[in-house]
């Protein structure tokens, strides 16, 4: 019974670490994505907005998703055979002995090796990674709009039925942040209390 219950709460801690990891990584990407733009995202989300965010960004963007898991995987070979090797084959050479304390780093390496930290060290990696993507996202995005004509995306139909084309930024389960073309600011409109519909326009084609 003692073992079954250890498990259990185990179990629990990574799913609450994995939960709590998901909304931080949310919150911290999606917030310096929309400071960029001058927006304080914080007073237009929500826990299940940040929870949400990371993976619908991912499902939405195989090519941002395809990317990510590529670098992951570099990171986890890196981490795992690539620097391991790198390391027992310089430990032997002179001039590295007089460069690094060997005993210091052995130590480390054995850690590495019992893979206690690689999970840790993984996941603030790759947080490191998506929170940099986000923020080369939003500074290119904002330079793209200061520098070239918005063109819009998508059409708005509101409540009394007035419709409004606009270049989405972004959405998430209360708000809708789009800019108006010949506007430079962002507008952030409730949903359920002024939109009746989200249309997505058709590219033009050249």
């Amino acid at each position: 019974m003692i073992k079954i219950t250890k498990e259990k709460l185990d179990l629990q801690d990574y799913f609450y670490i994995g939960y709590l990891y998901l909304i931080i990584l949310g919150i911290v990407s999606d917030a310096i994505f929309y400071g960029i733009f001058g927006v304080s995202y914080l007073n237009y989300t929500t826990i299940l907005d940040a929870l949400i965010s990371p993976l619908s960004l991912l499902a939405n963007n195989w090519v941002l998703s395809f990317f990510l898991i590529f670098m992951f995987g570099l990171m986890y070979l890196y981490f795992t055979r690539w620097m391991p090797k790198l390391y027992k084959y310089l430990r032997v050479k002179k001039w590295y002995q007089k460069i690094y304390n060997i005993k210091k780093w052995d130590k480390r390496y054995e850690k590495l090796e019992d893979k206690k930290n690689l999970i840790p060290g993984l996941m603030i990696l790759f947080f490191l990674l998506f929170v940099s993507m986000r923020t080369g996202m939003g500074l290119g995005m904002k330079h793209k709009y200061q520098t070239k004509e918005i063109s819009p995306n998508y059409t708005l139909v509101f409540k009394n039925n007035e419709k409004l084309d606009v270049r989405k930024i972004g959405q998430n389960s209360a708000y809708f942040f789009y800019f108006i073309p010949g506007e430079t600011e962002i507008t952030a409109t409730p949903i359920s209390d002024n939109l009746k519909q989200i249309k997505r326009l058709k590219k033009k084609k050249k």
